[in-house]
């Protein structure tokens, strides 16, 4: 009989051949069921030297936010040795409605028997993972605090939160081998329970006894970690957050014990991410017929009737789990979809089942005159970027190579939010009150980088570092370099992104004046 016992050496199974050419160190996102409501995203993460593969997946009961964003934050990890599966959003619908169920049924009860529907369709999927794998951990919230004995309602046996869960303390395989449940999840448990504050609850062991006649928890026997121990002979654990904590600990508790795992099976971290702050919606870009909208929350979006419109993409200060929903239409995720607009409806725009904004769109006879830069101040529509056309640049000048995830440039003009598509041009009239903020991207969360007004420099100040974010600029600026000018001519002058990480500009605008 062979005994399986994680340690800092660890017996490869099948996994260690699945991943002995991949490339290293490397991050490959694979996504199933793309605009669907239960569109699945899945993070492979190779580190810099091959070592043991661990499944982490949340989400697959949709109102556990802890175990779904500590999942999240591990989609972004680097490794130094070992290969992660990721799947942060295993039941994207059932997040999106914030329900444990979807039409009242439980995915992590669908591993005896996947039935032929698209449940079913991801049940199976994470079968596959599982079977690239040596270690699977299911992340979730349960009521209350787990404790060997009853204290009270919050605190009894009978509750699932807050616990490190094995569905026996050893569970012999079929051939022969013994997975020493119990010993592993206790050995990760304790030393994160010694990294928790003393004023805060530590997390309990939880044998469910699921293979026992006499268990009180008979339906364990369909769950994910279940199917995993029986039937693959892989060491399975379910983390339990308590749904009665505040969500900024749970995902930092969560994260505890799973890092014990992966220290213990020799899956060495090089950083990971965690991130529970408060979402924040941009804006969206629209695209009607062959022209493109960046447009923000609250604003009307007027359309001819008949007309159809596309959500291409979504700007927010995360970079999963972000969707759209056009009412009355498709369904909870409509991002890339052609619309035919025939009557008003409205855009949502959410992060899991977190309503971030929304757009109205309104059908018309007639639209409004295009609206630019010198006239938006008052009007609820964004301004079209066809307006800004590209610039002919001579060769010297063109050496730039544009970022591609870089889309806009976001600028306040005369106290108007305004946004320019990375290598395209703006007019700005004399007598305007030009801001440069940012840069703006749908793929990464926060370029911090310079902004550069070529030729301009504040006047206040005894040396020019090369970042003009965050002055009021009055046009035409009085303090500037002709020979900076596209051709050396006054008129037209570049405003660059500086990333001096990469010591390189990434991003480039033309700023043309009157």
């Amino acid at each position: 009989m062979r005994v399986l016992i994680y340690s800092l050496v660890i017996l490869f199974s099948t996994a260690e051949f699945l991943y002995a050419d991949v490339k290293r160190p490397d991050t490959i996102k694979e996504v199933f069921f793309t605009g669907t409501n239960h569109e699945l995203e899945v993070y492979k993460i190779y580190g810099r030297k091959d070592g043991p593969t661990m499944l982490i997946i949340g989400g697959i009961q949709g109102d556990e936010p802890g175990g779904l964003l500590s999942a999240d934050s591990y989609a972004d990890i680097k490794l130094e040795k070992g290969n992660l599966i990721v799947i942060p959003r295993t039941n994207f619908y059932s997040i999106m409605l914030f329900n444990r169920e979807v039409k009242g049924v439980d995915m992590n009860r669908l591993f005896d028997k996947a039935p032929n529907d698209w449940q079913g369709d991801i049940v199976n999927k994470i079968k596959e993972y599982m079977k690239e794998s040596d270690i699977f951990l299911n992340l979730h919230d349960g009521w209350g605090f787990h404790y060997p004995e009853h204290i009270n309602w919050h605190k009894s046996p009978d509750r699932f939160g807050y616990s490190v869960i094995v569905d026996e303390e050893e569970f012999t395989c079929s051939n022969g081998t013994t997975l020493k449940l119990g010993e592993m999840a206790k050995k990760a448990m304790e030393a994160a329970n010694a990294k928790i504050p003393d004023d805060d609850p530590k997390k309990h062991y939880f044998n469910t006894e699921t293979n026992k006649s006499s268990s009180r928890f008979q339906n364990m026997k369909k769950s994910a970690t279940w199917y995993a121990v029986s039937d693959l002979c892989i060491p399975a654990f379910g983390i339990e957050g308590s749904k009665n904590m505040k969500l900024d600990k749970n995902v930092l508790y969560h994260n505890y014990v799973i890092n014990e795992f992966m220290k213990n099976a020799g899956i060495e971290i090089e950083y990971p991410n965690t991130h529970t702050y408060e979402p924040e919606f941009t804006g969206a870009v629209i695209k009607v017929h062959n022209d493109e909208l960046f447009i923000r929350s609250g604003k009307v979006l007027e359309v001819k009737k008949g007309s159809v419109i596309k959500v291409t993409e979504i700007f927010a200060n995360h970079k999963r789990g972000i969707t759209c929903d056009i009412v009355d239409f498709g369904n909870l995720n409509d991002i890339n979809k052609d619309y035919k607009v025939e009557k008003d409806s409205r855009i949502i725009f959410r992060k899991d089942n977190i309503v971030m904004g929304s757009v109205t769109v309104k059908a018309v006879e007639q639209v409004s005159n295009i609206i630019t830069a010198e006239n938006a101040k008052n009007k609820e529509i964004e301004i079209p970027v066809k307006e800004h056309k590209q610039v002919e640049l001579s060769k010297e000048e063109s050496k730039i190579i544009l970022e591609p995830n870089i889309k806009y440039f976001h600028l306040i003009i005369d106290g108007k939010d305004i946004h320019i598509k990375n290598g395209d041009k703006i007019h700005i009239k004399d007598g305007s009150k030009v801001v440069f903020v940012k840069l703006l991207s749908s793929k990464v969360q926060n370029y911090n980088v310079a902004i550069n007004f070529k030729g301009w420099f504040p006047a206040d100040i005894s040396a020019n570092i090369g970042d003009d974010r965050g002055y009021e600029i009055i046009f035409p600026p009085a303090n500037i370099l002709k020979k900076y000018s596209v051709g050396q001519k006054g008129k037209l002058y570049p405003v660059v992104a500086h990333d001096a990480a990469k010591k390189q500009d990434i991003a480039k605008i033309l700023v043309e004046l009157d």
